[in-house]
């Protein structure tokens, strides 16, 4: 369910479509290792989207069919995770969401890209009945060096600044990009998972750190006018 006009067409990526190569080349929140890995990311439970805009590709969406929230983003890009049979997916897993760099920035593409790719999973898979994020936190160290803290990852400390920088606010407005888009959107902070990406990228932008936010149509505007309130709207779990 949309609550808003969508931006564009939403269009499913054939694994073989010349287009595949350009965007693994450009993936910058998880970039393939290889090209098996990205071959991997377009097998039966894997699903890429795209937003076109004025008939160019505009917002790129790369979707995991899984059976669990992921707690560590090997469970959803890691090279020997096992191909699931679709139609026994129930959990729909929003790994990677950006703005195609070269083409015209739309103001509210990205946030139509995911609304229309959750219409999209409940005609092509009515079975999935969650839809979460696996997302970084790219923010987080620099704001944690900002502080003059010296913080040995992993540890409890680590995970409740963690905690503070997803639910800090400026103007309003969450200080992380990734928390400002998924919360802007309203989506819910689901889980905080210290570890989950220990790559050299997701050390250096977030300790490891990454978050799960969860999509819920119905709760998304309460969850909007929450945040223009001042209160990020998060399950009891990302205080754990």
């Amino acid at each position: 369910m949309q609550d808003h006009r969508p931006i564009g067409s939403l269009r499913l990526i054939d694994p073989e479509d010349r287009l595949v190569t350009e965007l693994g080349r450009l993936e910058p929140v998880n970039p393939p290792r290889d090209p098996a890995d990205l071959r991997r990311r377009l097998a039966a439970d894997r699903l890429l989207y795209v937003l076109d805009v004025d008939d160019e590709p505009a917002v790129a969406l790369w979707v995991a069919l899984t059976t669990t929230v992921p707690v560590h983003l090997d469970e959803v890009i890691g090279e020997h995770v096992p191909v699931l049979d679709p139609e026994l997916a129930d959990v729909a897993v929003f790994h990677s969401v950006w703005n195609i760099p070269g083409r015209p920035a739309v103001t509210g593409a990205a946030r139509s890209t995911i609304e229309s790719a959750i219409a999209d999973l409940d005609r092509r898979h009515p079975r999935v009945g969650t839809a979460v994020t696996i997302s970084p936190l790219p923010g987080l160290r620099s704001w944690i060096e900002g502080r003059g803290v010296e913080v040995p990852p992993p540890s409890r400390e680590l995970d409740d600044l963690a905690a503070t920088y997803l639910r800090s606010l400026d103007e309003g407005v969450p200080i992380d990009p990734v928390a400002r888009f998924h919360l802007g959107n309203g989506a819910r902070l689901l889980r905080i998972l210290p570890g989950a990406d220990p790559s050299a990228l997701g050390l250096e932008r977030s300790f490891g750190v990454m978050a799960n936010y969860r999509y819920v149509p119905e709760d998304r505007a309460a969850n909007r006018r929450s945040l223009a309130a001042g209160v990020v709207v998060d399950s009891t779990a990302a205080a754990e």
